[in-house]
């Protein structure tokens, strides 16, 4: 399972924007972890689909987790992404996923 330890509301974060959306594919690499290229991709692509949804949640002043502004998350969610794709050897992945234009 992804739990992200150092930055614990990333979870929520996550969750919340999930349930937003829900993806079964995204639920099933959360729960089993990134474990090949595909989820990489997947789930890389997923956490830039949400950041893209929290600076529009922002912009029309939507409550998320108790707030209209989470845009102060998003260096931890990077640290916290970062630090799990490169432990599971995908993090060219995540490079390659986040330099699309």
């Amino acid at each position: 399972m992804i739990i992200f330890d150092r930055y614990t509301h990333i979870n929520d974060l996550i969750q919340f924007y999930l349930s937003e959306v829900p993806d079964k594919n995204i639920e099933r690499i959360i729960e089993t972890g990134v474990i090949n290229e595909a989820d990489a991709e997947l789930f890389s692509t997923f956490i830039w689909q949400m950041v893209d949804r929290i600076h529009r949640d922002e912009e029309i002043g939507k409550e998320v987790l108790g707030r209209t502004d989470n845009s102060d998350m998003l260096p931890d969610l990077s640290y916290e992404i970062t630090k799990y794709m490169r432990k599971n050897g995908f993090y060219s992945v995540w490079e390659r996923i986040s330099n699309l234009d």
